[in-house]
């Protein structure tokens, strides 16, 4: 009984198996590949993209260090001739901290990799974690349930067959949580907004518009015009519809109606209203602003301005600067603004 309590918990021989210095070596070389790549192909990305990754290589980094002391200690102690048991279970020790240790450096520079990806494939400041987080915890999945099986020769077969029912409850228990998590993954996919992109939300006959900010395993966090946050289920934005207004190569279109005076001449009012808009440096010069006569009544016609910006959000005070500049033309040229005419009938009263 003694003799069996006195094994060491950890196998020298399966350690010492796995831990060597080909495996040390391709964990460093996918290190420096992952510093290569950003050195050489991610200069032009923005700072906080530059900041973001500085901050994971700088955590890499420190468990790179980390990770190469315990294997040299390990590998220092393996050359030791004719250690005795104590010695061996000390170097076992050693053995599996530097594993663990170098486990955690392939999982941090796989992130990066991911993270080197989206960056290189989304043209925006940010990226979503949700993506990067998966395939964190699945990685991690993989290579604990490797490491259990090849130093600890646990089978897992029997432990998952045996987990099915407490699965099946969590599953049950976590419904809304899952559907959430894989209405974010299918978004991810199918990708109908990013990052920094200004989306408007249709949902049960309501509408919600703001620019997104993040997108994680849960929901969807946009920025309302107003900039209060907006929280939407990843399930509700999955079956809701969604409208983008930041397409690539694609302004959009506002518009602001103009009540003038019937008398006023027509195309000197176009003229007037198209002039006033190219003050603005915010709009499109091409394709032109435009203006014409939608309405007419015996007191007022009315003129639509339709102009063209790309800043969804900036819509507000672009229009409040377009009207400013509509209104002082106008004046200038003497072009009247139609009078809002009021007609109030009074009944006879007989005496």
């Amino acid at each position: 009984m003694w003799n069996k309590l006195s094994q060491p918990w950890i196998p020298l021989e399966k350690i010492s198996e796995v831990v060597q210095l080909e495996p040390a070596l391709f964990t460093l070389f996918l290190t420096l590949l992952a510093r290569l790549i950003y050195r050489t192909l991610m200069k032009e990305i923005s700072e906080e993209r530059h900041q973001a990754l500085i901050a994971l290589f700088r955590n890499l980094w420190i468990h790179t260090v980390i990770s190469a002391f315990f294997f040299s200690t390990f590998w220092a102690m393996t050359r030791i001739d004719s250690p005795t048991s104590a010695l061996e279970r000390v170097i076992a020790y050693f053995g599996f901290v530097s594993l663990i240790a170098g486990t955690v450096v392939i999982v941090k520079v796989s992130r990066i990799f991911m993270f080197e990806y989206l960056f290189l494939s989304h043209m925006r400041v940010a990226v979503p974690l949700l993506l990067v987080n998966l395939f964190t915890l699945l990685l991690s999945i993989l290579i604990g349930g490797w490491i259990a099986t090849e130093i600890f020769s646990v089978r897992l077969a029997p432990v998952l067959a045996t987990s099915a029912i407490f699965s099946l409850v969590l599953g049950l228990a976590l419904q809304d949580t899952l559907g959430n998590l894989f209405a974010g993954v299918a978004l991810q996919f199918d990708k109908p907004y990013e990052i920094g992109d200004w989306i408007e939300v249709t949902s049960g006959g309501q509408k919600w518009a703001g620019q997104v900010e993040e997108i994680s395993w849960r929901a969807t966090l946009l920025i309302g015009l107003t900039d209060e946050k907006i929280i939407f289920p990843n399930r509700v934005v999955s079956q809701a519809e969604i409208a983008n207004f930041s397409g690539k190569g694609k302004p959009f279109i506002r518009s602001q109606n103009f009540k003038l005076h019937h008398s006023v001449n027509i195309p000197q009012a176009r003229a007037t209203l198209v002039r006033a808009a190219l003050r603005s440096k915010r709009i499109h010069v091409i394709p032109e602003p435009k203006a014409f006569v939608t309405e007419a009544s015996d007191s007022w016609l009315n003129f639509r301005l339709i102009y063209f910006i790309d800043n969804y959000g900036s819509q507000f005070t672009i229009a409040d600067e377009v009207i400013t500049f509509c209104m002082e033309e106008l004046k200038r040229e003497q072009l009247e603004i139609a009078p809002n005419r009021i007609q109030v009938q009074t009944a006879a009263h007989s005496v």
